[in-house]
Formats: structure tokens, sequence, C-alpha cells
């Protein structure tokens, strides 16, 4: 039982029996021999059997010995074994040498080479931290570059293994194009998904494996969008809408809280009782640590909020509010159907209830940046002033129209 690979990296492999070692029992130790550009290395496989069962032209143990057969398995799995990390090393492109295949093949490996094995250790650390540090829509995300960069990578290279010493600013360039061309993703978007694989990368970075980090020459600026949101009449024409179906009328109130606390997605599913506290004057505030970013936010109950908790509560105390919000998908579906119900030209998806908070029932009535940036939770009061923007490009537009009044 042997191999040869000839080319410009040969190497040979076989077994032999070291017949001037005998252990107390008679047998003998099975070796594997390497032989790699010149340079040969003898491993220890932990099988042995006596001299006079060991075939030595076919390398393996007689098949009159009782154990024949469990150890020429063992043999062909070592076999196996040394020609896949062989062929695994050659695939990287990259020079190695004998010590470092028989450290391979003992599992005594460097940091992982390939783009999908830092994609795999990536998906696994960002599972076992949902709902912890991060909200699952985060590990969504990661999880979506994921799918793109292996359907890149067939795309492109027709292949779905890719060493990651070989990823530059060319490789980052292309899957830029490939998500906006093929994907149809914004800009923001690919951003954003380039932000996760520059994060996958990190190790591979830190070890050397890459050598020139290529996000240190990439510029992932995003660009100003228009944050929309509903005016106090759209959000009546919700409220006023009757003869709902109850999986309709849900979303409906689930979303008008959201315009009336801020909440995302990912907090209004885990909304419940221990997260309203009441204050000393009587009055109640939702405090809870947002799942994103693990900020605190603490955001006073409206009149508006405590009835439409009320209307799921089976007691007097609104806090004793139970529902079930479908996923994000199916949420979404129902507030494009809702939309269309009350004449909202808008399209209505769930983040928009945040950006209504953020700028209708907020900033547009006086309360100031620095408390709208802590009821909404942000690390940054730089994320708030988007939407003061908002508000000021709102007012803008509206003088405009006075001033067509007053020339």
């Amino acid at each position: 039982m042997s191999t040869n690979k000839k080319g410009p990296t040969e190497i040979h492999f076989n077994f032999m029996l070291k017949a001037s070692r005998a252990y107390q029992n008679g047998e003998s130790p099975i070796v594997f021999r390497v032989i790699y550009r010149a340079q040969r290395k003898d491993v220890f496989t932990g099988l042995t059997c006596p001299p006079d069962m060991w075939m030595r032209d076919e390398r393996m143990v007689n098949l009159k010995h009782s154990s024949a057969s469990t150890i020429n398995h063992h043999l062909h799995k070592i076999l196996s074994n040394a020609e896949h990390h062989f062929n695994r090393l050659k695939f990287l492109g990259e020079e190695f040498t004998l010590d470092d295949l028989i450290d391979e093949m003992k599992g005594k490996t460097a940091p992982p080479q390939t783009l999908q094995e830092y994609m795999e250790i990536k998906m696994k650390e960002l599972k076992e931290r949902i709902g912890i540090s991060i909200s699952r829509t985060t590990w969504y995300k990661f999880n979506r570059t994921k799918n793109y960069l292996n359907d890149f990578l067939a795309h492109k290279y027709y292949s779905k293994s890719f060493p990651v010493s070989k990823i530059n600013i060319d490789f980052i360039n292309g899957f830029y194009q490939y998500m906006r061309r093929e994907k149809k993703n914004c800009h923001n978007s690919t951003s954003a998904l380039l932000a996760c694989l520059k994060s996958i990368l990190l190790p591979a970075v830190k070890n050397r494996i890459i050598k020139e980090n290529p996000f240190d020459s990439y510029v992932m600026k995003r660009e100003q969008v228009t944050r929309d949101f509903l005016e106090i009449d759209e959000i009546k024409l919700l409220e006023e809408l009757k003869k709902l179906s109850p999986s309709l009328e849900l979303k409906r109130d689930v979303f008008l809280f959201a315009c009336f606390t801020g909440l995302p997605y990912s907090d209004l599913k885990k909304m419940g009782r221990k997260y309203i506290k009441q204050d000393n004057d009587g009055s109640f505030y939702i405090k809870h640590t947002r799942t994103k970013n693990n900020m605190l936010s603490i955001v006073p109950l409206l009149p508006k909020a405590e009835a439409i908790l009320m209307k799921y509560s089976k007691t007097d105390d609104f806090r004793d509010f139970e529902w079930k919000i479908p996923c994000n998908q199916k949420f979404n579906d129902g507030l494009k159907k809702l939309g269309e119900l009350a004449g909202i030209q808008k399209p209505l998806i769930t983040h928009l209830g945040r950006h209504t908070f953020a700028t209708t029932v907020t900033l547009s009535n006086g309360v100031s940046l620095e408390s709208v940036s802590k009821m909404l939770g942000h690390s940054s009061i730089k994320h708030t002033q988007l939407y003061a923007k908002v508000v000021a490009s709102k007012v803008k537009g509206e003088m405009n129209h006075v001033k067509k009044l007053f020339q």
C-alpha cells in the first residue's frame, strides 16, 4: 500500500515494518514513510504486527493475521489523510515543507488557510452570541455575506474553496461589483456586507496569513439616504383601519407601538413585563438593553403606547400584555398590506416605525437630540443626527412653500 504523486512537487508515501524493533509480544511497529523533495520522515502509526505477517511488497498485513482487516483499514485511512493534506497544501499555492505536511497530518495545524474555514469559524462564533451580545438580524447579515461569497467564488473562480492568502483589493472590488450587479444590492447594503467580510478576515490579517490587509486601501463610505417616516395624518390612517383580520390587527398595533416607542423589530420581539418600569410619580417607561449594541435604552411610555398594550392584556394591568410577533418577513408582508388598505403611498416596513418615533413623534415636537439618542439607544449621537437632518430638511421644505406666499 503506497502511492507516488509526480510532477513539480513529487511526493512518495509508503508503509514499512520496523523489524529491527521488536516489542515484548514479538510484534514490530508499522511506520508511515513520507519522502518529499529529497527529504524523508518516518511517522509511527501506533500499529504493529508480527514480522512474518507483514507483506513487504504490498505494504500491508497478511490477511491470514486475525487483525489484518482492522490494521489494513487504519493504514488506508492514514494514507488517505496524508493525500488529503498534501493536496490541500498544494491548493493553497504557498511553499511548504515536509515538516509542515507532517504537522498537518498530526493535527498540529497552523491557523486556517481557506476563506471557507474563516467563514465557518465566524458563523459558529456569532451563533453562540445570538441574544447575548448580537441580534439574530446580525447573524442573518453575516450568513447572507457567506452565501454571497460562495456564489461569487463559484461564479468567478468555479470553486467554493479559496486560499485566504490570495484575497487582495482586486478580490474585494470584484465581490463588490458582483453584489451590485448580480445580487442587485444597493451601495449601502453592499458596504454593510463588505464590513462583515472585513470582520471575517480580521483573524487572517492578525495571523499574517493575509500579508497586506486589502481593506486598508479600500474605502467603504456609505451614501447619505433619505430616511422615510410617517406623518401624523398617516399614523391616524393606520389607527382608523377597521374590520382587520386578527393577524393584520396585531401587526398594525405592534407597528404603531414601534412608532410611539422607537423600538426596532428585535427589541419588539423580546418585549415583556420585565422591561416596563414604574417611576416614583406613577408614570411608566421601558428600560432595556438593546439587542444590537448592548446600549441602554430608556423610553417613557406615551398613553397611546399603554393603550395598545392594554388591548392585549388579560388583566387590568397593561404590563400583562401577551402577543406573538411573526418573523420579520411575514411582519413586513402584513405592513405592506396595511399600507395599501390605509392608502399610504410610502412602503411600510418594520424600521419605519423607529424612524417615525425619531422624527414625527419626538424631534418634530421639540424633544432634544440628546434625549432622543438616549431613547433610541444609539451608541453615538451622530446616528441620531441623521434624523435631525431629516427634520431640518422637512422644515426647510415647508418654509419654501411659505416663501412663495410672501414674496
